[in-house]
């Protein structure tokens, strides 16, 4: 699929209140921890004026847009912010669209295969060792998607999932309940986020793009609901 084409898909988003909303919640991840790359736009007004920046939130239930400015060059930006009535937006132009879905350019190159199963292993002898019961961590590795960013969405599921879950082995109860109903961690990359326990399969799916990866917090929450 063409990335621009795989963009659009990926934004759902069917009005211009709609993209707008699906964008402020860019920035709601960025703050999360999230790498994703902030959007910038070009908001178009019924005045015919123009403005270009980083929509930064919706404020007001989304009666008005909060935007960082760009200068006239757009090549830097300016230590403003502009709040714009929502109803005064004609149109909205999203720059280099297909970016908002990869990783940012400074983000650093996940680890290869064999240093993400060494690094899997200690993991899994630590959590072995935090609940007190044998625990396996698993990666169906031949079902990996081919991108690159595939291996950096499991590095990153890996890493806070597996995080969570040595926390929740020092509450008395959230212990008592992994070592009662979990002795398989599954991680997986698909087509959305979520988290579902089948027997004694905890099993962890994130997406590839990080616009879909989970944050620790929702993590720790949607764990918590399976067991």
């Amino acid at each position: 699929m063409d990335p621009l084409e795989k963009a659009l898909k990926g934004l759902e988003a069917q009005t211009l209140e709609e993209l707008l909303s699906r964008l402020a919640e860019l920035q709601a991840l960025r703050a999360k921890g999230t790498p994703v790359t902030a959007p910038r736009v070009t908001l178009h007004l019924r005045s015919g004026r123009e403005l270009q920046g980083f929509l930064l939130e919706l404020r007001n239930g989304g009666k008005s847009v909060v935007l960082h400015a760009l200068s006239a060059d757009a090549r830097r930006s300016e230590p403003d912010a502009i709040f714009i009535r929502t109803d005064s937006i004609e149109a909205l132009t999203v720059h280099e669209l297909p970016s908002l879905y990869q990783l940012p350019r400074d983000t650093p190159p996940p680890p290869s295969r064999l240093v993400m199963k060494r690094k899997l292993a200690e993991r899994q002898t630590s959590l072995a060792s935090a609940l007190g019961a044998p625990v396996e961590v698993e990666v169906d590795w031949d079902r990996l998607p081919p991108e690159p960013e595939a291996l950096a969405a499991i590095e990153a599921l890996s890493s806070r999932a597996l995080g969570v879950l040595e926390d929740l082995t020092r509450e008395l109860m959230a212990l008592e309940a992994l070592r009662a109903n979990v002795r398989k961690v599954r991680l997986l990359v698909g087509l959305s986020a979520q988290v579902t326990r089948q027997d004694h399969s905890l099993l962890l799916v994130t997406t590839v793009s990080p616009i879909g990866w989970m944050s620790r917090e929702d993590l720790h929450h949607a764990i918590e609901k399976v067991l």
